[in-house]
């Protein structure tokens, strides 16, 4: 494996996973150009600075390979995916949605175990990581008191049309999907939320844990149980150099 993941304790009790590379990021670097390969057949032209949308888009399909990598994937292990950026991750524009949702259903039929990963990431290059309390955003608009149209509620709507149009879910199947879905966000058991962070190691290990401590903190505030919050950091150094070796095609790191 090209990275390890290990919990990392804040000072308000929080597990934050931290994503570093191993043995080191170059080779994390390599091993984030060999899936992207696989996901491009045709390259856009080179760049020299990164658009927003890309940044994000980017920082999406990162995430998501390393939950896959991580375990989170598998028809025969119960698990589906839903994604939106991480489709796209040479693309300038960011489409709008949940960033990157994982069913799992429990294949023994225990729907106790069943549960809906939610990912929301936010990627930064900044020395600061102030950028991190836009993922307090991403998780309150779920909650659907600034808009419905972002709303848990209405997320399950297209999650289940998605899973069943795309994924050709049966009644049974989509109905265990449904019953995770709770109009309050405390009684969202077989939810888990996991606020991602993509940024430069640079800024150090301890200034990710207290600012994700921040991130887990506020989502707890908006009604969240404190069992279903579990923020990662997903670090290289010379993150924004990096991203842009990748747009280029860059096979080994800058």
């Amino acid at each position: 494996m090209a990275f390890t993941k290990s919990p990392s304790h804040s000072s308000n009790g929080w597990q934050i996973q931290l994503v570093r590379g191993n043995p080191d990021c170059a080779a994390f670097y390599q091993w984030i150009h060999t899936e992207l390969t696989k996901a491009t057949k045709n390259w856009p032209p080179k760049i020299t600075k990164l658009t927003t949308g890309r940044k994000g888009n980017l920082g999406e399909f990162l995430s998501y390979k390393v939950a896959h990598a991580s375990g989170l994937h598998g028809k025969g292990n119960g698990y589906t995916v839903a994604l939106m950026g991480a489709l796209t991750p040479l693309q300038d524009g960011a489409p709008t949605g949940l960033d990157i949702t994982i069913v799992h259903l429990d294949p023994g039929g225990d729907e106790s175990k069943d549960c809906l990963y939610i990912m929301e990431v936010k990627t930064t290059g900044a020395a600061a990581l102030t950028y991190a309390t836009a993922l307090i955003d991403d998780y309150d608009k779920l909650l659907g008191k600034t808009a419905v149209a972002g709303s848990l509620g209405q997320r399950f709507n297209w999650l289940q049309g998605y899973l069943m149009e795309v994924h050709e879910f049966d009644d049974d199947a989509l109905e265990r999907v449904g019953n995770l879905f709770m109009p309050e966000a405390k009684d969202c058991k077989g939810i888990k939320l996991l606020p991602t962070l993509v940024h430069d190691r640079g800024v150090g290990d301890q200034a990710a844990v207290d600012a994700l401590d921040n991130v887990a903190v506020k989502i707890e505030q908006q009604g969240w149980g404190k069992r279903t919050i579990e923020p990662w950091s997903i670090a290289i150094s010379k993150l924004t150099h990096c991203l842009v070796h990748l747009s280029n095609n860059g096979s080994t790191m800058p």
